[in-house]
């Protein structure tokens, strides 16, 4: 019953909101990856986070737990980054084929300098070896330049909405910055 009670009420609170898709704003795909470190203390597994973008409208969004047990933070947000990549190239490589625009970098907004410095180092070290060889797939494709990897401030990290629980001002905040509007308010304005 407590579950039911809680799905009415978020039917009836995101009722009025949606997204908007622009025709400005470019048309190439970015996005955003983030993990919860440490979150599940039963099982030690994070959740991750990842929202993609054409140009300025969300396409693709997911958060789930992640499949293993990450040793550090950086090794969290290296493995969810590995998996943005891979999504955002498929979506690429779609959009390729429907547009036969293809002349860009897929750029990936991680918010851990460790994790992006492990990304952009194509060399095993000591660090780095005991993580699965399925997740080095994202060093490759930065080394060869069809994924760009960057850092943005966790204040402005979109996906940080996917991982964990906010405070209402801040999920109000970050629900605005990944594009979800209020379309009651919008059609008045």
């Amino acid at each position: 019953m407590k579950a039911i009670r809680q799905v009415l009420r978020y039917v009836k609170g995101t009722k009025d909101y949606g997204i908007t898709y622009k025709h400005n704003g470019g048309n190439k795909i970015h996005g955003y990856s983030d993990s919860s470190y440490g979150v599940n203390n039963q099982e030690g597994k994070g959740t991750t986070g990842i929202i993609l973008y054409y140009g300025e409208s969300p396409i693709r969004w997911n958060t789930q737990k992640q499949a293993t047990v990450a040793l550090s933070s950086c090794e969290s947000k290296f493995i969810v980054a590995t998996a943005a990549a891979t999504q955002a190239l498929w979506l690429k490589r779609l959009l390729s084929k429907l547009t036969h625009f293809e002349e860009y970098k897929v750029t990936i907004r991680v918010d851990n300098k460790s994790a992006i410095a492990l990304m952009k180092n194509p060399v095993f070290h000591e660090r780095s070896k005991h993580i699965d060889m399925k997740y080095q797939f994202i060093r490759e494709y930065v080394e060869r330049e069809d994924i760009q990897v960057e850092f943005v401030s966790e204040e402005y990290q979109k996906a940080n909405i996917l991982t964990k629980a906010l405070p209402k001002i801040r999920f109000q905040t970050m629900r605005q910055l990944i594009g979800l509007k209020n379309l009651r308010s919008s059609i008045c304005d």
